[in-house]
């Protein structure tokens, strides 16, 4: 699996349209290993909106996009229940689990951060890094941002995600000119 960096204005794939054809319509759940060697299920988070952010240490965008989610954690964890969890993919392309721990340290990431597996990162059709999936209360996709934009992009999913758990925003949002013209993303893989 080749994962690729998005570049350019990263896609939101709105809460009416966020389920693809290929995404579960069902509530999802995967079990992967934390930075201890601890099983963690998606599950048991269930009741509670949920980001979950496909990245990388080698991935600038990502290092562009963790202070917002850092941030967003903080102000909404005790308040709203928000949980966010990192899933790292340098154990699918990067030098592994060894490289997650000094960087989850040097960011002072407070939040969850799993090591990703390859059947986890097909099964949300993640494509590019980054990736965050946003969860409503029931486990069922409603949200989804490809690519680390200008600031404040997290922010509003998370808002729209906080305002409308269940995926029921009322009018669906038009889709910007990005969304209308997939075809001229620029993707970079940095690792070739």
């Amino acid at each position: 699996m080749l994962m690729i960096v998005v570049l350019v204005a990263p896609m939101w794939i709105g809460i009416a349209n966020a389920q693809s054809s290929d995404s579960p319509k069902h509530s999802i759940d995967f079990s992967l290993r934390d930075l201890n060697g601890h099983v963690m299920k998606l599950s048991q988070y269930r009741g509670h909106p949920v980001v979950i952010d496909f990245w990388a240490t080698w991935c600038p965008p990502c290092r562009h996009q963790i202070p917002e989610l850092k941030k967003l954690y903080s102000q909404y964890h005790k308040t709203k229940g928000l949980i966010v969890i990192g899933v790292a993919c340098d154990t699918i392309q990067g030098e592994g689990a060894r490289s997650v721990r000094p960087f989850v340290k040097e960011f002072e990431i407070s939040y969850p951060i799993l090591l990703a597996e390859t059947n986890v990162v097909d099964s949300f059709g993640v494509e590019a890094i980054p990736t965050a999936i946003f969860l409503g209360p029931d486990g069922k996709i409603v949200g989804r941002l490809m690519g680390a934009g200008a600031p404040g992009e997290l922010t509003e999913g998370v808002h729209t995600l906080l305002a409308h758990p269940s995926g029921k925003s009322g009018p669906e949002k038009k889709a910007s000119p990005i969304e209308e013209k997939k075809e001229n993303l620029y993707d970079i893989d940095y690792r070739n």
